[in-house]
This record gives structure tokens, sequence and C-alpha cells, in this order.
């Protein structure tokens, strides 16, 4: 299994907002997801101050790399700043860590 984590901090930092958004955002994010070849689950976690780490699961590295390279990544990127806008320079920053695991 292979484990792609994703960070930003966004915009919205009322940890109810941002409940109520996440729960939009994976309502939006999950059929698109689940299209891919080889997804396997999503999550979703609020931190301090608006922060926002999703994983995304993947059968095998190139489910992944596909996911990535091949433009469903920024279709989903795209639908997630449009329903949790990220933070504003300098603190809008978006790292992803993804890892082999099993």
């Amino acid at each position: 299994m292979v484990i792609s984590v994703l960070q930003r901090k966004t915009a919205i930092v009322d940890a109810e907002e941002w409940d109520k958004r996440a729960a939009r955002l994976l309502e939006r994010l999950r059929p698109h997801l689940e299209r891919q070849p080889g997804f396997v689950d999503v999550e979703l976690v609020r931190g301090e101050g608006g922060a926002l780490t999703e994983t995304t699961r993947w059968q095998s590295m190139d489910d992944c790399r596909h996911y990535v390279r091949d433009g469903a990544a920024a279709t989903a990127a795209t639908i997630a700043d449009a329903i949790l806008p990220t933070a504003g320079y300098p603190n809008g920053t978006w790292t992803r860590e993804t890892r082999e695991e099993g």
C-alpha cells in the first residue's frame, strides 16, 4: 500500500466552519478519487489554525504516481481550494509526501 500525505494551511480557521467545508469537500472529492485506478481511501484531518492534512491510500506506487502526475491530483486540488481555500502568503505552501507501507 502507498500513502500520500498532502499538507497545507487553509484560510478557514473557525473549527465548525472548517468541519462543514471538509464534509462538503469529501462529498465532492471521493467520487473523483474512486474513478482513479488503485484508489483505496481518503482522509481529511484538521490541525491548528486551519491546517489540513489529506491522506490518500493507493494500491501501488504506480497508481499514486499516475494520480499525481497525470492531472487527477490537479483536479482534486482545484476542488479542494474552492471549498477550503488556501491561506494567503506566506502560509499557503502545499507539500506532498509519499511512502510505501507494508
